[in-house]
């Protein structure tokens, strides 16, 4: 009945214990404030990371969207028949540097088939199951290819030497060969065809005991990136 009276005094104590609640309810209010906050945070981070994930599909799906735009250019100035796999394993050992991709026997795939990719030669097939093919890289150690390069075509042969480099040999210091000339496959093969780029020359030494010249060369196809190939039917 006391509190229900209008006059100042009652007034006055109202204020106060209002006051003291307020006071009294502070530690309470700023806990659960700081648990909102934190639970705030919490979605707020769940929610950055979908993004970023959400962010990073998309840069991944457009890379990919890009270099399937660029295969398929190349895929359509080719005069001949190309299938387009895609890489689906790798495996580089000191033993061996192989792909593994989604083409097989069911696809028409066979052994000693070239593989390229849009710069070049890549490899080629050595083992085939019906949904899948193992390709052989030029890095190889055991990869050997016949070539021709120089203004005369010289007859030489591709050998790996390291990562993206390699030689060819037997070529007579005779012929002309300037650094920049692009090396292709010779057609001396029952594997390879005539004309597929297989390097470029970065390094000539005639200055040496031997009836051929030194010729390093750096692999033109991209042994870095290679989400898909071409098998050349």
């Amino acid at each position: 009945m006391y509190f229900t009276s209008n006059s100042h005094i009652v007034n006055y104590i109202k204020t106060d214990i209002a006051d003291f609640f307020y006071i009294l309810k502070y530690p309470e209010r700023w806990y659960s404030g700081l648990l909102s906050t934190e639970n705030r945070n919490k979605i707020l981070n769940q929610k950055l990371v979908r993004l970023n994930m959400l962010n990073s599909d998309l840069i991944r799906y457009q890379k990919e969207n890009a270099e399937l735009k660029e295969l398929l250019e190349f895929y359509k100035e080719q005069p001949f028949s190309l299938s387009i796999g895609k890489v689906i394993n790798s495996n580089f050992s000191y033993l061996m540097r192989t792909l593994t991709v989604n083409l097989g026997s069911s696809d028409s795939i066979s052994t000693n088939l070239p593989a390229l990719d849009v710069n070049g030669l890549i490899g080629k097939t050595i083992a085939v199951g019906e949904k899948a093919s193992q390709v052989q890289l030029i890095s190889d150690k055991n990869f050997k290819v016949s070539v021709r390069l120089g203004d005369d075509f010289s007859l030489g042969v591709f050998s790996p030497t390291h990562k993206s480099l390699g030689i060819i040999n037997g070529i007579i210091k005779s012929t002309d060969i300037d650094i920049g000339d692009i090396v292709y496959t010779s057609g001396v093969s029952t594997i390879f065809p005539e004309g597929i780029p297989v390097a470029k020359v970065i390094s000539v030494n005639k200055n040496n005991d031997r009836a051929f010249q030194d010729i390093v060369v750096k692999i033109l196809a991209d042994l870095n990136n290679y989400n898909y190939i071409f098998i050349l039917l």
